[in-house]
């Protein structure tokens, strides 16, 4: 038999397009679910918007406008076991609880997720990247702190493994939501990453633009704070924590570059040439024409 999932959708100002968004889940495969809406203290209308769907929406309102993470801490005590969370701007594919859910109960996972499809605000695709750990289940540790390309609104998790670690969405964390929930997730608990696109994921070139100012910070902040709450990991994932960190330099690299401070840029990258050869790559790139940097970056987020 099949078991409810709470659907976590976080709204503030989103009547552009939430309609279209709230059509998705109802459009679902899988018919076992509910959304707990959250209006975070909208002023346009959404919600008179979510108030026009029957009871299968809970619609609840904070009392103040908060952080995303902070408004999703307060929809965790409504939501059942099994949560998956759509963003009131994005367009769930018809399969995308059915394939979660499978994937899920598969085996004894924390977590499931699949692959996104970027579009822009018309709706037309910029591209269909796919996860480099799909098809992969157990320890993801090691995995994630090499690569982390979890896209929070393809997953679903498991409520009551996620508490047992005393784990919940962090309120201080804006840039980096999904890496601050998932990696210390994978410390005790395994993944499975399915090999399905799940979700239209709508890019905004204003708020990654901002989101990228937070991102080497916060990511160095996470790592720090997941050390040492378990200083053991450093042990058991010694290169792939080093990768971790040069990745939050790599970030803080491309932050100083769209600034136009290449040596500065130049520098953290050398200094992680020891531990990616990569780093050496993009460092010597760094200091050419910054044509060839913003050609390599076009390419890398394409593929």
């Amino acid at each position: 038999m099949s078991q409810l999932i709470s659907v976590l959708m976080n709204c503030y100002n989103g009547e552009k397009y939430l309609k279209e968004a709230i059509d998705s889940v109802y459009s679902q495969s899988y018919s076992n679910w509910e959304i707990i809406f959250i209006d975070n203290c909208s002023t346009d209308n959404s919600a008179k918007i979510a108030k026009s769907y029957d009871d299968k929406l809970k619609y609840y309102k904070t009392t103040k406008n908060v952080s995303l993470g902070e408004g999703r801490r307060f929809a965790i005590e409504f939501c059942s076991k099994y949560i998956a969370t759509l963003d009131a701007d994005d367009i769930w594919e018809q399969h995308a609880l059915e394939s979660l859910y499978n994937g899920i109960k598969s085996g004894d996972f924390a977590l499931c997720y699949g692959n996104q499809i970027s579009i822009n605000q018309y709706g037309e695709i910029i591209n269909k990247p796919k996860s480099i750990h799909t098809g992969s289940s157990g320890d993801f540790l090691g995995k994630l702190l090499t690569q982390f390309d979890i896209p929070m609104v393809a997953t679903i998790i498991d409520k009551d493994k996620m508490l047992s670690s005393n784990l919940n969405f962090n309120e201080k964390i804006f840039g980096s939501v999904e890496y601050s929930l998932f990696l210390p997730l994978s410390i005790d608990h395994d993944f499975i990453s399915i090999d399905s696109h799940i979700v239209k994921y709508r890019y905004h070139n204003s708020l990654s633009t901002k989101l990228d100012d937070l991102r080497h910070k916060e990511r160095r902040l996470i790592l720090d704070e997941m050390l040492a709450l378990s200083p053991e990991i450093k042990q058991k994932v010694p290169k792939e924590l080093r990768e971790a960190y040069a990745r939050s330099d790599y970030y803080e690299s491309q932050l100083l570059m769209k600034k136009g401070h290449k040596f500065k840029s130049f520098l953290i990258l050398i200094k992680n040439s020891g531990v990616n050869y990569k780093y050496l790559f993009l460092a010597i790139i760094s200091i050419f024409p910054s044509i060839l940097w913003r050609k390599l970056q076009k390419f890398k987020n394409n593929y």
